[in-house]
């Protein structure tokens, strides 16, 4: 339906050009001299000029409005109308082949786009074949090409007989095909995409989402900007160079008042260079700690543990330290058990053997390198501490809560059935010595 109404849409442009130029054509075929661009300027210049003294006696009242003459008017109508049947008999024949060739040429073009979407659903779906998913990606394009230059051609004899809507339409044209291939190339960047991407999540693959990601959108703007200067100077000839040059000191002034943002540009290419993390990974990067959802041209998108979503500027990533979790695979997790200050070395030695017991191999063996550490860290004000470091064997926020929580219960179970005491914050006061009781003063024992 999309590809029917652009061309619909063409055919409407062409029709309101067509109309416009009909009565210059029928000028020239009757004869009578065409309106020169100087001559269209000074009768412009003068009927301005006339304008403007009519204006000024309607204003000072030395005459009245005017007053629409319907017989004018009706007169203006016949002489158009006259003029239209004048170029329709000696076009006519041309007119009526290209409306009927322009109806069978967007028949055909919607009979063979149905087709094409046909084959395409049956051998992709069985084969996922690149092929099909190439046919897939340009058919519209150049089924809109095809459809286009047949309906163009049939309009040329027309054109010749309007020479003076036969450059506009000549341009409008080739300004359709450049946006046509701008729009295949669009295609083919997506269909790239897709192929990458697949490439890019396997686990033998060195090939990066983010640059994956980034390369897509630069090829667009590329694609983008050297379309428009194609149109610009190659069909309707405006001065590029002129136009370029005054953007240039325009970008100078505008540079200067958005640092931010080309540090925050500056800041993505570092990103991309470096690759210092990949989309989906876990990172913490300062006070932010999160999943990698997208990096943009300004800023990278994260996915914290409250479920919220920041967006840090790239210029900032890129100055921060940044810690890879998913890279090692595992997250550290460290946490310190209290004992009562009553606690016994022996019953120490068993909390220390009881967390061992539910750390050691915690959901699958441990890397050598990352064995749980259990030790007798310190006294403090108000417990023996216990200090614990492991790797939990996930980087999901989810997972993350889950394990800590069996864990933490795990250890809570163990010392309840062992009669370990967990220790809180409390406060004893020691008195020593002994307390005598002073003899009351003189006075107070006159008086008893």
């Amino acid at each position: 339906m999309r590809k029917i109404v652009f061309v619909l849409l063409l055919c409407v442009a062409t029709g309101f050009a067509l109309r416009a130029g009909i009565a210059n054509a029928v000028r020239e075929a009757e004869g009578l001299p065409a309106k020169s661009s100087q001559t269209s300027q000074s009768s412009q210049i003068t009927s301005t000029e006339e304008v403007e003294s009519d204006l000024d006696r309607i204003l000072s009242g030395e005459e009245a409005l005017p007053v629409l003459n319907e017989r004018a008017i009706s007169a203006d109508m016949r002489d158009g109308m006259h003029r239209v049947r004048v170029w329709m008999h000696k076009q006519g024949d041309a007119f009526f082949t290209f409306l009927i060739a322009s109806g069978v040429s967007i028949l055909i073009g919607v009979a063979l786009a149905l087709f094409i979407r046909h084959l395409v659903t049956r051998n992709d779906a069985e084969k996922k074949r690149m092929r099909w998913q190439v046919v897939a990606a340009l058919s519209g394009p150049v089924i809109l090409l095809l459809v286009s230059g047949a309906i163009f051609l049939f309009l040329l004899p027309i054109l010749h007989s309007l020479p003076m809507l036969y450059p506009i339409e000549a341009r409008l044209f080739f300004t359709w095909v450049t946006l046509l291939a701008a729009w295949a190339g669009f295609q083919v960047i997506a269909l790239f995409d897709i192929r990458l991407r697949s490439f890019a999540q396997r686990p033998d693959s060195t090939l990066d989402s983010l640059m994956v990601d980034i390369t897509r959108k630069l090829l667009k703007i590329v694609i983008s900007i050297v379309t428009v200067l194609f149109i610009g100077q190659s069909i309707f000839q405006l001065n590029i160079t002129t136009l370029l040059a005054g953007a240039g000191v325009a970008g100078l002034a505008v540079a200067f008042a958005s640092r931010e943002t080309l540090a925050n540009f500056f800041g993505t290419m570092v990103i991309i260079l470096d690759r210092p993390f990949r989309i989906g990974d876990r990172i913490k990067a300062g006070d932010i700690n999160g999943i990698v959802i997208s990096v943009g041209m300004r800023s990278t998108r994260i996915l914290t543990g409250y479920e919220s979503i920041v967006s840090v500027p790239n210029n900032t990533i890129a100055e921060e330290a940044i810690e890879n979790i998913s890279n090692r695979g595992v997250i550290r997790y460290l946490f310190t058990a209290g004992l009562v200050y009553g606690t016994t070395a022996e019953q120490m030695q068993l909390a220390m053997k009881l967390i061992h017991e539910v750390v050691d191999n915690f959901k699958g063996p441990d890397a050598p390198q990352r064995n749980p550490r259990v030790f007798f860290e310190e006294f403090a004000a108000s417990s023996l501490n216990i200090r614990v470091i492991m790797w939990l064997k996930t980087t999901s926020f989810e997972k993350e809560e889950a394990l800590r929580t069996e864990i933490n219960l795990e250890i809570l179970r163990k010392f309840s059935e062992n009669n370990l005491e967990m220790a809180f914050n409390t406060t004893t006061n020691c008195l020593t010595g002994s307390v005598q009781l002073l003899p009351p003063p003189p006075a107070a024992a006159a008086k008893q």
